[in-house]
């Protein structure tokens, strides 16, 4: 997806040379999903992944398939969602 694009920093529009940047968006949008709380996005309440939850816990087996069911419902193509041992996930 295309659209603007935002300062991993500041959380800020990306600026460049005085313009505001655009690109591919669906990692930030994945990002934003996975650190989201549900009921934080008003306009989609129940979509959130809630990573920050499920830090130093157990992970719930549905949360992958719950998550991907967000992904794609905010417009993105996932074929899988995973996390590793070291809790690094991945969207596929």
């Amino acid at each position: 997806m295309i659209g603007l694009l935002i300062d991993t920093e500041t959380g800020d529009l990306l600026v460049e040379r005085g313009s505001i940047v655009i690109g591919n968006t669906d990692s930030q949008i994945a990002e934003s999903v996975l650190v989201a709380m549900r009921g934080e996005w008003k306009e989609c309440p129940l979509i959130g992944g809630e990573v920050k939850k499920i830090l130093g816990g157990q992970v719930d087996v549905m949360w992958r398939g719950e998550v991907k069911k967000m992904l794609e419902a905010c417009g993105l193509d996932v074929q899988k969602v995973s996390i590793s041992e070291d809790n690094i996930i991945t969207v596929e």
